[in-house]
């Protein structure tokens, strides 16, 4: 997902970020030291292992400990491999591709990165973003041109200036340090005094305690000089919250909290965003053909998990079954949403739920986003070579637009409509992938008429493909960002893999990690859930020194 850009200089940015500033904990290095495995290879030999759910946070869980020898058997509900990173052919063979999860990877997605280098799926440049391409905003009925490479329309000035004093401000302080593991000790302290600060001459709530609204009003309204921003007006919040720095709107994110907004700047999750021509499911794929001695079990949907003596057992449904079956296994990594976790299989209330309450509470209670995206395949790509844009940022129902050029394909492909939260809910009974198209396109074409007319002749029929994560089964919803005052159930979730779980049950998934809609915090808490596995079973020995292991639980504090 991307909320913004700023007005700071594109070039490549050297301090790349080794870790989340709320783990600081270099997963990649770890395994860079230690030739990619966690422990000794053959320390889970003959051990049994399930896997619940195929996506990111999963296969890298199960090739983790399919490396060390153990058997790991993978459930997964559908027919397919990556959760939410799917891409998905319109045409059998041809390179074009939807992207319907994530589609692109910045430089401080380490294990992401590390991984994709190993698999041979390679970047193929800069991803299309507002400002990158040549883009037109439509706001309140007027059309503004922003030529790449330039600064944003004038209307988004004062806006931007406070943003990118602020946003400057987080990067330097702590983003900066997030790159050099020997300074991880001051992004740590500041990154304390913003979510929850000490002291009498400190604010009263930090940036976990408040609202994304209430953060912006006291930086902006209560505080602009400091910020070089005018005091933002209720134009500049609605021109904010409907297309941010003109590059997707905020109004839907304003009820999160604050620290939600600021992690995505400190990670440097929103910076030189990378486009994988080949499909980011190259990196699921590469995982699946690694497996030796591991499987993956599609159309077994979980229907609860449960501890039975000294070893936790699963219960699922295989394919074509009327009655559900159980197996026993000497431990268990649960790596789907929060949502399926409870709905599914009933985790967080089942009377054989052994781990602490607090977990329970979190798993409950933790806020997942909504997101829908549709996306049509054009004759060609009708935009090159013209004065059309590549990119449309709108207030209306389409949001955010994009034209993805797959180098290698003659086809072109438009993203018709990004959305998350209540912009996704406002069609989501359009279930009719025409219909709802259509929809959208009669709401852009007063603000670009000329894109929609050349739009409509080229799209190619019975090629239009659509996305409501809070609708597919299993999902629940499409990435978690945290309410205020959640950041303290977030840390419940992570760590989770720490406690000395009598069940041997551990938690994985983006939802579970620090960055929710991101591939990285997947991956990590996958590693996590692993090394707790190889911890359990073959004790110290099985792990290397230094291994996830070594993480505190009380690094910080986020509230009360």
């Amino acid at each position: 997902m991307t909320f913004f850009t700023t007005n700071r200089s594109s070039e490549p940015n050297q301090n790349v970020q080794r870790t989340f500033v709320d783990v600081l904990y270099d997963h990649t290095g770890y395994l860079e030291a230690n030739g990619g495995r966690l422990g000794p290879a053959g320390a889970l030999n003959g051990r049994s292992v399930a896997v619940i759910g195929a996506g990111m946070a999963g296969l890298m869980a199960a090739y983790l400990l399919d490396q060390q020898g153990a058997k790991v058997t993978i459930y997964e509900a559908s027919e397919h491999a990556g959760g939410r990173v799917r891409s998905v052919r319109p045409v059998p063979g041809d390179p074009a591709i939807f992207e319907m999860g994530a589609m692109r990877v910045p430089p401080s997605e380490q294990l992401f990165n590390y991984y994709a280098a190993q698999f041979g799926i390679k970047p193929g440049g800069q991803f299309p973003d507002p400002g990158k391409v040549n883009t037109n905003i439509i706001f309140q009925g007027g059309t503004y041109e922003w030529a790449a490479g330039l600064r944003a329309p004038a209307i988004f000035d004062n806006v931007s200036a406070g943003w990118d004093a602020l946003a400057g401000y987080w990067t330097k302080h702590i983003g900066d340090n997030l790159a050099d593991p020997s300074r991880f000790v001051y992004a740590q302290s500041n990154w304390q005094s913003l979510i929850y600060p000490y002291g009498p001459s400190s604010p009263e709530q930090g940036y976990s305690q408040i609202s994304f609204y209430q953060g912006l009003v006291q930086a902006f309204v209560e505080n602009a000089a400091r910020w070089n921003t005018s005091p933002w007006t209720s134009q500049d919040f609605a021109l904010f919250g409907a297309l941010g720095l003109g590059s997707g709107g905020f109004g839907p994110l304003y009820p999160v909290n604050f620290a939600e907004i600021a992690r995505l700047v400190v990670n440097g999750l929103e910076t030189d965003q990378q486009f994988y021509p080949s499909g980011l499911g190259g990196i699921a794929d590469g995982f699946v053909q690694r497996l030796r001695s591991s499987q993956i079990q599609f159309r077994t949907r979980v229907t609860g998990v449960a501890q039975t003596g000294d070893r936790p057992t699963v219960t699922f449904l295989p394919p074509n079954a009327t009655r559900p079956a159980t197996a026993s296994f000497d431990a268990v990594v649960v790596a789907t949403t929060t949502r399926s976790m409870e709905v599914d299989m009933g985790i967080s209330s089942s009377p054989d739920w052994v781990l602490p309450d607090a977990t329970g509470t979190a798993l409950r209670e933790i806020h997942l986003m909504n997101s829908s995206k549709l996306f049509v395949l054009t004759k060609r790509k009708f935009w090159q070579g013209t004065d059309l844009p590549q990119n449309i940022q709108t207030d209306g129902l389409c949001r955010g637009l994009y034209c993805l050029d797959y180098p290698d394909s003659d086809y072109g492909v438009v993203l018709i409509s990004y959305t998350w939260g209540d912009d996704s809910t406002k069609y989501i009974a359009l279930r009719d992938p025409r219909q709802r198209l259509e929809t959208l396109l009669d709401s852009l074409a007063p603000g670009a008429p000329k894109f929609v007319r050349t739009l409509r002749e080229q799209i190619v029929e019975d090629r239009t493909a659509m996305v409501d994560w809070q609708m597919e089964p299993q999902f629940y919803g499409a990435f978690k960002l945290n309410y205020p005052g959640q950041d303290t159930e977030n840390a419940d979730l992570y760590y989770q893999f720490l406690d000395e779980s009598p069940a041997g049950i551990y938690l994985a998934g983006d939802s579970v990690g620090w960055c929710g809609g991101w591939i990285e915090g997947a991956l990590q808490t996958g590693v996590n859930a692993a090394a707790a596995v190889a911890n359990r079973i073959a004790g110290p020995g099985g792990l290397f020194p230094g291994s996830p292991m070594t993480q505190t639980s009380n690094r910080y504090t986020y509230g009360n």
